[in-house]
């Protein structure tokens, strides 16, 4: 005969059953939710997987801002995904007319599945130049005939035919501004303007001399090359270019994109270029300017009105100026010293139909080298100073303090040749220009192609004979660096085409510039 249960033990049995399916059953649902979510998750991925394969079939830009709609229909079209598309957690057949929404963020795809969606672009001048790439932090700004405001992206900013370079800023942290409120210049502690990617037309491609003429220029797309001319360096810091189409370099018929936007191994759809000289936030150095308070590593700013920072020796140039990224928390922002190519890329610019073209530019004469050529907001009224002869380009490149670059002739052995600039151990070699070691400030043969130092002259071999008379003098010997633009003092000999040499040591009229890219 079996045992049954007592009343007791079936109520306990009865209570048991009960915990166990309090604490069971919802552990089954969630388990059969969260297997579904994972069903939508992966249906999800898959969608935007294919949408990722179609922007780059299709060469959408990854522009900051834009925004794109691609709908299930287009990726049916195009084979990314299978029609009819179902849902695989419904079972239902999902509508090809939904959209699957793309931001640009931060250079990278944001999507978004959605019933409708709108289409934005960044405004675009129509020039042919790429599109500004806005680092984080950035604020674009135009000028409204008065003041300097916050700048809509999706409208005309920047219009380059018209000499407008497109502008943008670094706020202080505790400046909070919008799309059309006014940026004034205590506002600012950073200040840039866009140089687009670009060939040009060779015009004095084989070490001769040339009258000053218009450099014609070609914006390029994105980050293509077009430019018919290829050169590569030697071990010595000489070049070697050859047009492979004719064999050839010919005058006026060859074209080279630019190398300044080459750094390293990236190809660049432009740089931001520092519209002033570098000023500094350290007070001791800007209230007693000399060699023991300014010549270290300090914080970096790029205003107008303000005294440039002086004194320092290149390596502290330059390592100021690199630490801007980390200093404003521009993380996605490569920053580093103005090289010498990268001066000859802004001054092939600047002589161009989009800049003064054949008009010089006016010396910045004032002997307490503030930069914009004068106090406060004088760079307003000095525009004769700016590479466009209006309020939209880059000032000090012309008088000033003679500015540094990272332009380094070898020493003797073929090596990186310090002389007095400070360094210990050679910069990583993307963030500066080798040249060939000679003993002839006039050897303008070991020039390259682009940097505005062999091309631009009326009388080859000559330290007078650059255009509009300015100096051209090559580094040799111990005076191994490359300083550009001239001093307020130099008078006509002053200008973009100026160069000369140094040892690179801190000197009371020598500044530097800083540039700021994308990593």
């Amino acid at each position: 005969m079996k045992k049954g249960f007592t009343l007791i033990e079936l109520v306990a049995v009865i209570t048991l059953l009960a915990i166990l399916g309090i604490l069971v059953i919802p552990s089954i649902l969630n388990l059969v939710k969260n297997k579904q979510n994972d069903l939508s998750d992966a249906s999800n991925d898959m969608l935007y997987k294919a949408t990722e394969l179609y922007l780059l079939k299709f060469d959408y830009e990854l522009i900051n801002g834009n925004t794109y709609c691609i709908s299930l229909a287009e990726l049916a079209n195009e084979q990314f995904i299978t029609a009819p598309f179902v849902n695989p957690v419904t079972k239902n057949e999902v509508s090809l007319e939904q959209q699957v929404e793309v931001k640009v963020v931060n250079k990278s795809y944001t999507y978004d599945f959605k019933d409708s969606c709108t289409e934005k672009y960044v405004y675009n001048d129509g020039t042919g130049a790429n599109v500004p790439d806005l680092l984080n932090k950035m604020v674009p700004i135009k000028y409204n005939g008065t003041n300097w405001i916050y700048a809509d992206i999706y409208t005309n900013w920047y219009d380059y035919n018209n000499k407008q370079w497109a502008n943008a800023v670094i706020l202080k942290d505790d400046v909070t501004k919008e799309v059309g409120d006014i940026i004034n210049e205590s506002d600012v502690l950073l200040w840039y303007v866009w140089i687009p990617r670009y060939k040009y037309t060779i015009f004095n491609g084989n070490n001769g001399s040339t009258p000053e003429q218009l450099i014609n220029v070609t914006f390029e797309i994105n980050t293509n090359t077009t430019g018919s001319v290829k050169c590569s360096n030697n071990v010595d810091g000489t070049e070697e270019c050859i047009d492979k189409s004719l064999n050839s370099i010919n005058d006026n018929v060859s074209t080279y994109t630019h190398p300044a936007f080459t750094l390293g191994s990236r190809e660049l759809t432009g740089f931001w270029v520092g519209k002033f000289e570098i000023s500094t936030t350290n007070s001791t150095c800007n209230k007693t300017p000399s060699a023991s308070n300014c010549n270290k590593i300090s914080v970096v700013t790029i205003k107008p009105g303000v005294s440039s920072f002086r004194y320092a020796n290149v390596s502290n140039f330059f390592y100021s100026i690199q630490n801007i990224s980390e200093d404003y928390e521009i993380t996605d922002g490569d920053s580093h010293m103005l090289k010498n190519m990268e001066w000859g890329a802004v001054a092939y610019l600047k002589q161009s139909k989009y800049g003064l073209g054949t008009t010089d530019i006016a010396v910045n004469k004032n002997s307490n080298f503030y930069t914009g050529g004068g106090s406060g907001t004088a760079y307003k009224t000095n525009v004769a100073q700016s590479t466009t002869g209006n309020i939209y380009g880059v000032y000090d490149m012309s008088g000033g303090a003679w500015e540094y670059v990272m332009g380094n002739m070898k020493n003797s052995s073929n090596a990186f040749y310090s002389s007095n600039a400070g360094f210990t151990t050679a910069p990583d070699a993307k963030y500066y220009d080798s040249y060939k070691y000679g003993t002839s400030n006039t050897s303008h043969a070991r020039g390259k192609l682009g940097d505005a130092t062999k091309e631009p002259l009326t009388t080859f071999g000559s330290n007078n004979g650059g255009w509009y008379s300015d100096y051209a003098n090559f580094p040799y010997s111990s005076f191994s660096w490359f300083i550009r633009g001239g001093s307020c003092n130099d008078g006509a000999n002053a200008g973009v085409f100026s160069f000369s040499d140094s040892a690179g040591g801190g000197t009371g009229s020598g500044s530097a510039r800083a540039v700021l890219s994308a990593k």
